[in-house]
C-alpha cells in the first residue's frame, strides 16, 4: 500500500471511531436535557456552552497547530477526551450528573475539540497529494457522514439504557481513535520555534495578514457567517425541540431523523467520489446551495400543524416523509462543503494553514452562539414552523445577492484541476 494511502486510512479510521461515539453522546445529551427540563432555552444554553470555546480559543489553537507536531496533537487530545468522558461516566453512575456538571464538562471537551480541529484539518494536505484532494475530501466526508448516521441511531437506541452507558462507549471510542492515530507516519513540516507570548502574537498576526490579503476567502467567510447564523440553530435547537416536544417522536425515531441528514451527506460524498470528482467545484457549489434551500423549504412546509396532523403526528409515515426531505438536503449539502474544503486546502500554504483554519473557523461560527441563544429563546415563545420559515426566507434573501454579484465565482476557478 502506498505510504499516503496507509496514512490517510489510519487518519480516517481514527476520526470514524471517535465520531461514532461523539454522535451517540451528542444525541443522548440532547434528549437528556430536553427530558429533564422540557426547555428549548436550556437546550440553547448547552449549545452555547459547546460553541464558546471555538470563539475564545481558536486563535491559540491555530498557532499551536502550526508550531507543534500535528500528529501528536491528534493523539494526545483523543486520549485526554477519552479520560474526561470516563470521569463523566463515573459521575453519572454515582447519580451526581447535573446540568451544571454537563455544562462544565462540555466546556472542557469543546476546548479540547477546538485545539484538535485546526491541526487535524491542516494535516490532510500534508499526507495527501494535491491531485487527490477532491477525492480524499469526498471520502472523508462519506466516512464522517456514515459515522454520524450510526452514532445518532445508536444514541436513540442506547439512551434508554442510561446516559452512563453512552459515556462509556464514547470514552472508549476516543481511546481507540488515539491508538490508531499513533501509527500514522507524519513528519512535521512547519517551523519549530520556542513558544513565547511575543512569538504567539507574531504567529497569529501572520495568519491574519495572509487572510487580509485574500479578499476572496474573506468574502466567502462573510457569506458563511450570515448563513450559519440563520440556518445552524435550526438543526441545533429548533428541530430537536420540534421533533421531541411538539411532535412527540420517541428517542429511537428522533435518532433516525437525526441520522437521515448525514445519510444524505454520505450519498452526496459517494456521488462526488465516484462520478463527480472532475466536475467544476463551483458548479457543484451552486447546485448544492440552491438545492438544499429548496429541500429545507419542503421540510418547513411539512412542519405546519395541518400536515403534521394529516400525516399522523409521531407516526412512522410522518417520520419517513420528513426523513426523505432531510436525505435530499444532506446530499446537496455535500456539494457545498466539499468544494469549500478543497478550495481552502489548495489556497492556504501549510506554514499558516492551522492559523488560517482557526481564524476561518471563528469567522464562520462567530455569531452561531448568538443564534442558538436567540433561537432557544424564540422557540419557547413562537411556533417552530414559523421560526424556520422566517430563517429560510432570510437565507434566500442573503444567498441571491451573493451569487448574482459573482462574489462566489472564485470557487469556479481556483478549485479547478
Amino acid at each position: 500500500m502506498n505510504s499516503y494511502l496507509k496514512n490517510f486510512w489510519l487518519y480516517t479510521l481514527g476520526r470514524f471511531v471517535s465520531l461514532i461515539g461523539s454522535g451517540i453522546q451528542y444525541l443522548a445529551l440532547s434528549l437528556y436535557i430536553l427530558d429533564i427540563t422540557g426547555s428549548g432555552t436550556m437546550m440553547g444554553t448547552f449549545l452555547l456552552v459547546s460553541m464558546l470555546p471555538r470563539v475564545i480559543f481558536a486563535p491559540f489553537a491555530g498557532v499551536v497547530g502550526d508550531r507543534f507536531n500535528r500528529k501528536k496533537i491528534m493523539v494526545y487530545l483523543d486520549f485526554a477526551r477519552g479520560v474526561l468522558i470516563f470521569i463523566l461516566a463515573f459521575i453519572a453512575y454515582k447519580e451526581m450528573l447535573t446540568l451544571t456538571v454537563i455544562y462544565i464538562s462540555q466546556l472542557i471537551i469543546s476546548t479540547l475539540d477546538i485545539f484538535f480541529d485546526p491541526a487535524t484539518g491542516a494535516m490532510v494536505p500534508d499526507i495527501v497529494p494535491k491531485e487527490k484532494l477532491t477525492r480524499a475530501n469526498s471520502i472523508l466526508g462519506s466516512i464522517n457522514s456514515f459515522s454520524y448516521i450510526i452514532g445518532p441511531a445508536f444514541g436513540g437506541i442506547l439512551y434508554p439504557l442510561g446516559i452512563g452507558i453512552v459515556f462509556i462507549l464514547n470514552a472508549s471510542s476516543f481511546i481507540a481513535s488515539g491508538i490508531s492515530e499513533m501509527f500514522i507516519e507524519y513528519r512535521q513540516t512547519t517551523e519549530k520555534k520556542k513558544m513565547t507570548a511575543r512569538q504567539f502574537f507574531e504567529d497569529f498576526k501572520g495568519g491574519l495578514a495572509f487572510l487580509k490579503n485574500r479578499s476572496d476567502i474573506f468574502l466567502i467567510m462573510t457569506f458563511a457567517m450570515i448563513t450559519n447564523f440563520l440556518v445552524a440553530p435550526i438543526f441545533m435547537v429548533v428541530i430537536p425541540y420540534f421533533a421531541r416536544t411538539v411532535v412527540g417522536f420517541s428517542s429511537q425515531q428522533y435518532g433516525i431523523l437525526n441520522s437521515t441528514w448525514v445519510m444524505g451527506g454520505l450519498v452526496g460524498n459517494i456521488l462526488i467520489a465516484s462520478f463527480l470528482s472532475r466536475t467544476n467545484p463551483g458548479k457543484l457549489f451552486d447546485v448544492g446551495l440552491f438545492g438544499q434551500i429548496g429541500a429545507f423549504l419542503v421540510f418547513n412546509v411539512l412542519m405546519f400543524p395541518v400536515l403534521v396532523k394529516t400525516l399522523g403526528g409521531a407516526s412512522w409515515m410522518y417520520l419517513g416523509v420528513l426523513s426523505a426531505s432531510f436525505i435530499v438536503a444532506g446530499t446537496l449539502n455535500a456539494f457545498v462543503n466539499t468544494p469549500l474544503n478543497v478550495f481552502f486546502q489548495q489556497t492556504i500554504p501549510t506554514e499558516v494553514r492551522s492559523r488560517a483554519f482557526s481564524v476561518l473557523s471563528v469567522l464562520s461560527q462567530l455569531i452561531v452562539p448568538l443564534g442558538t441563544a436567540l433561537y432557544g429563546f424564540l422557540v419557547d415563545r413562537m411556533p417552530a414552523h414559523y421560526l424556520v420559515l422566517v430563517a429560510l426566507s432570510l437565507t434566500v434573501g442573503v444567498t441571491i445577492p451573493f451569487l448574482a454579484t459573482g462574489k462566489l465565482n472564485v470557487l469556479k476557478t481556483e478549485t479547478e484541476g
